[in-house]
This record gives structure tokens, C-alpha cells and sequence, in this order.
């Protein structure tokens, strides 16, 4: 089987592994996340702690089926791709990204979204992907209907943000 915790590089990107991050990197990753404009749309909005987040890396040292990458372009730091809940078996698993708000490269998005097939249909040869959206967040429904995904279907009121119920939009691209 594919080791999924090396680093891969390809075409000038390369996509480090979380678990194989310095102490540097881990921090500016965590600040990344922390960012007002990545952490609203998340499911979780509290600020991570260096310790939360340093032990989250720790323990993807054990996980088999959830991985991280950091992506840099020409040394830059773009944003963040995971695959999760990849099932080898049924070749699919779901996808999650976050781009740099300090990086002021354009197109960014369509870098990571672009990484991230690469990887899952190219690499891992997955034939399915999915992603969750939270319904508010039309921006992402938008570049992701643009990028390929299609809606599959809704969990009805499954996230609570500021009091109030929201759905979340299931996305998917099949490997073709």
C-alpha cells in the first residue's frame, strides 16, 4: 500500500505532510487556521491551541485514513489539502482545503483544488471524492460547482452557528 505520509512534488508544488512539519511550520499552519477568514467556516470557529493543535499532528502519526498536506508553489505557502476517511477498498474518501489569507497569490484555490485531484485520482487512484460545505458559505458551493463537484445531497440542520441551524451542502466528482 501507498504511503500517504511522504510528501509528493509535482510541476513546482509541493505538498508536505503534516507529520513530517517543523515546529515552524506547525505554528504557521496554526495561524492559518486560526484566521478569522478560515475559522468562520469551519464547524468548529474556537481559536486552536499551539498544544490542540500540535497533538492533532501527533496523533495523524497513527491514522491511516486521515492525512494532511501543507502546499507550497515555489517555496510559497499556499493553503492546506486533506484527504479523510479514505477507504482504499471502495476508492473514495472526502476532501477538505483552506488557502493562505497572508498569501496573496491568485487563483489559489483552483491550486489546491487542482493538488488535491491530482492526488486523490492521479496518485491514490480514488474514483470518488466528496466534500461538506456549510450552506452559508455560497463563495465555496460556487467554486466548487465550478471546479466539477456536483451536490449530492444535504444534512438538514446539522451545524449551529450563531444560534441559528444550518445545512450542510454534500458535494462530489467522480474520477473520470
Amino acid at each position: 500500500m501507498m504511503n500517504l505520509k511522504e510528501n509528493f512534488a509535482f510541476n513546482g508544488i509541493l505538498l508536505k505532510n503534516f507529520t513530517d512539519t517543523s515546529i515552524e511550520e506547525k505554528e504557521m499552519v496554526r495561524e492559518c487556521r486560526n484566521n478569522e477568514s478560515v475559522r468562520k467556516w469551519m464547524y468548529s470557529e474556537e481559536i486552536i491551541s499551539q498544544e490542540e493543535h500540535f497533538n492533532f499532528i501527533e496523533n495523524l502519526r497513527k491514522d491511516n485514513k486521515n492525512f494532511y498536506w501543507i502546499v507550497y508553489k515555489d517555496e510559497e505557502f499556499i493553503g492546506v489539502i486533506s484527504l479523510n476517511n479514505i477507504n482504499l477498498k471502495n476508492k473514495n474518501g472526502y476532501l477538505g482545503l483552506y488557502s493562505n489569507p497572508f498569501c496573496e497569490l491568485k487563483n489559489k484555490g483552483h491550486l489546491l483544488i487542482n493538488c488535491l485531484k491530482k492526488l486523490a485520482f492521479d496518485i491514490i487512484d480514488l474514483h470518488s471524492l466528496k466534500l461538506e460545505v456549510i450552506e452559508n458559505n455560497e463563495r465555496a458551493v460556487d467554486f466548487y460547482t465550478k471546479t466539477g463537484f456536483k451536490e449530492e445531497g444535504r444534512l438538514k440542520e446539522f451545524v449551529l452557528k450563531d444560534g441559528k441551524w444550518l445545512d450542510v451542502i454534500i458535494l462530489g466528482i467522480l474520477n473520470r
